[in-house]
């Protein structure tokens, strides 16, 4: 590529190149459509709560499976980018995925089982789908354009509804202060917007982009560097920073005086003012203070994005006279970057010495493991402090897990339950905060190498195109994984679709053969495969809309509705018979509609598929109990199941040293009680 062409961005119509025999308008758009999905899924996700709960996630997946089925019955050669390094990430990322299923079989607990396989399974269609296209550099920029136009959108809508409220009303959560809207997890909002700032500082700074996108890409820096600051994550604006750092030693980006100039100062005065509205990370963001200290920011943020792409458009010219000048300084005195990247990691290495010589790496580690929280007065005072939050004495938890089981584990998605039985502190929790070791504990050895193998492969595969053509552009997506990498270890990122569904995608993109370079091989017969990505999109259908109904149900119960609620319950089991929450919802509405002997068969059915959730045992307790049964032994393997319950002992107490007659009536009052303390599964479905 010319100087001069290097300059200008592709348009639509070099989506796709010529190829033997010639292309067509159809091939093109088609092209154009799959590229396209990447940014409209994430975009869907992220507007999802995330893309966490099963409902999004079925949805996402049935959307890939059609487009597998398009691409395989349309598409001249519908798997010409697929070589020996994409079969080995597929098919491990699968393996995986099966294996998540077959845990249903030593776990008992097909529903869990059923939710994690499709989140998994979501991932692997969309690789098998990007993965399926030839790789060639206009696609691979194009790619990169489309996921920092979506992550950037999204942090634009998080940062107008923290500054600007009015404008974008959201609802109230939790953790007020700090920007959680819209993947309503503050840490998941922060990993979003720095990548959204790594993906815009490559564009803005990198000569492969047309001088258009590097002044539009400048402009938004300043507002996702904001963005992620309030959401107050140490991991995301941390790991964001070392990535970006990352990407600038291995990109080299020839406009990186002209960025510089551009954003340092234009996102300082953004960050400056950000971190001075001390109202805005308060309980009451929507306070008549906090809202004139967020239109203040609102209107800083707002200048200095005019302000860096004024600086941008005219450190152009410069760009171009300095590349030139560092051209002919180095010419025939070119340092690779393995030669960069080897400096680096040694001063890396000697700074690391120094710190735990002088006892600093120790003293941090220390904080990091203590048991107190980081949530102190003023929000964003939690910048400069340690702690991990109970993170390490979750971590031990899924270790002895492992330890436990170190083979298979205790099957997909057991983990939340494992932890309840063995936690060492009360509080409620799901996930354990570091997607290898709770893989380890659910999964053991077997499902860790299979996971492992599909992440780190995608890592390691995408840092070799580094030394090819588009440096720029596959230093920008290595960075980007390698900070998604950091973050899983650290957070539940992969149960949130919206922040982990594109890693594959880059991936599969990254992974892909050269166009012309592919497998031009005809599948044999192309109906039958089309219909293998139909019976694939079959679980998603099930698990998602048997969980929107569940989730009807749950709301109709809380709002006092019994009727409607056992109706929706009953209609997720009728596509999902082992959801043990619908047992559990009609069991506490026949309870309450004065239906016992019925409760007690929907409690025992809710026990039958989730033996190992506490819940259930407590529901079947107050079932016999109405039943003027001995409610005395489900009570104790409820606690057993969790003994620091409090709901569970009250439940124990109750019971205990009575009759049937104070059985029956200790039952209505346990079970009111249960439902309005919202611990219960059912009510945060």
């Amino acid at each position: 590529m010319t100087a001069s062409s290097a300059l200008h961005a592709p348009d639509a119509t070099q989506l796709e190149p010529p190829a033997p025999g010639g292309t067509t308008l159809a091939g093109r758009l088609g092209v154009i459509a799959l590229i396209a999905t990447a940014p409209a899924s994430l975009l869907i996700l992220s507007f999802a709560r995330g893309g966490y709960f099963p409902d999004s996630t079925g949805l996402a997946a049935i959307g890939f499976a059609a487009a597998l089925v398009l691409r395989t019955t349309l598409a001249e050669y519908p798997f010409e980018g697929y070589n020996r390094r994409v079969a080995l990430v597929l098919l491990s990322l699968a393996g995986f995925a099966l294996w998540q299923l077959t845990s249903a079989l030593w776990s008992h607990d097909l529903a869990r089982a059923l939710d994690q396989y499709d989140r998994t399974l979501l991932y692997v269609l969309a690789f098998a789908l990007f993965a399926s296209l030839p790789r060639t550099s206009a696609r691979a920029r194009w790619l990169l354009r489309s996921l920092a136009a979506s992550m950037t959108a999204v942090a634009l809508a998080a940062l107008i509804s923290r500054v600007l409220p009015h404008l974008w009303p959201t609802a109230a959560t939790f953790y007020a202060s700090r920007l959680s809207y819209p993947l309503t997890y503050w840490n998941a909002d922060g990993l979003m917007c720095a990548l959204a700032t790594i993906f815009l500082v490559h564009l803005a700074a990198t000569h492969e982009e047309a001088p258009a996108v590097r002044v539009l890409a400048a402009i938004f820096v300043p507002a996702t560097a904001t963005a992620t600051l309030l959401t107050f994550s140490r991991a995301a604006l941390g790991i964001g920073a070392i990535c970006l750092v990352v990407y600038l030693i291995l990109a080299r980006p020839r406009g990186l005086l002209g960025a510089a100039v551009s954003l340092v100062p234009t996102s300082a005065v953004a960050l400056h003012a950000g971190y001075a509205a001390v109202l805005l990370a308060s309980d009451t963001p929507t306070s008549r203070a906090a809202v004139a200290q967020g239109r203040h920011v609102a209107i800083t943020v707002g200048g200095c994005m005019l302000g860096a792409g004024v600086l941008r458009a005219l450190m152009l010219r410069p760009d171009r006279l300095v590349a030139r000048s560092v051209e002919r300084l180095w010419a025939g005195r070119r340092i690779s970057r393995r030669t960069i990247v080897a400096a680096c990691g040694a001063t890396a290495a000697v700074a690391l010495v120094a710190l735990a010589a002088s006892g600093l790496l120790a003293r941090g580690w220390h904080q990091f493991a203590s048991a107190h929280d980081a949530n102190p007065k003023v929000t964003r005072d939690r910048l400069t402090a340690l702690s991990g939050e109970k993170r390490t004495l979750v971590w031990r938890v899924a270790l002895h897990a492992f330890e436990s089981r170190p083979l298979a584990g205790y099957g997909a998605g057991t983990f939340e339950l494992y932890y309840y039985a063995h936690r060492p502190i009360p509080g409620v929790l799901t996930d354990a905060h570091e997607l290898y070791l709770q893989t380890l504990a659910e999964l053991g050895i077997v499902g860790f190498c299979a996971l492992g193998l599909a992440i780190f492969g995608i890592l390691i595969l995408v840092a070799r195109r580094i030394r090819g053509p588009d440096a720029g552009t596959f230093a920008a997506l290595f960075s980007a994984i390698l900070a998604w990498v950091l973050t899983a270890a650290l957070d539940w990122d992969w149960q949130l679709t919206a922040v982990t569904l594109w890693v594959f995608i880059a991936g599969a993109a990254s992974l892909a053969s050269p166009a012309g370079a592919g497998a031009r091989i005809l599948p044999r017969n192309r109906t039958a495969m089309a219909v293998g990505w139909l019976v694939l999109a079959v679980a998603p259908l099930l698990v998602g809309v048997s969980y929107t109904r569940l989730r009807a149900s749950s709301e109709q119960m809380l709002a006092g509705d019994c009727v409607k609620a056992r109706q929706s319950a009953l209609s997720a089991i009728s596509l999902l018979p082992a959801r043990p929450e619908a047992y559990e919802i009609i069991d506490f509405c026949d309870l309450q509609m004065g239906f016992p002997v019925e409760a007690l068969q929907a409690a025992r059915k809710a026990v039958h598929y989730g033996p190992n959730n506490w819940n259930y045992q407590y529901g079947l307790a107050l079932a016999l109990a109405a039943n003027g049964e001995d409610p005395r032994p489900a009570a104790a393997r409820a606690l057993a199941l969790d003994p620091r319950e409090d709901l569970i002992k009250e439940e124990t107490a109750a019971f205990s040293g009575t009759g049937p007659t104070g059985w029956e009536q200790a039952e209505p009052s346990l079970l009111i009680g249960a439902l309005q303390t919202g611990r219960l599964s059912i009510s945060n479905l």
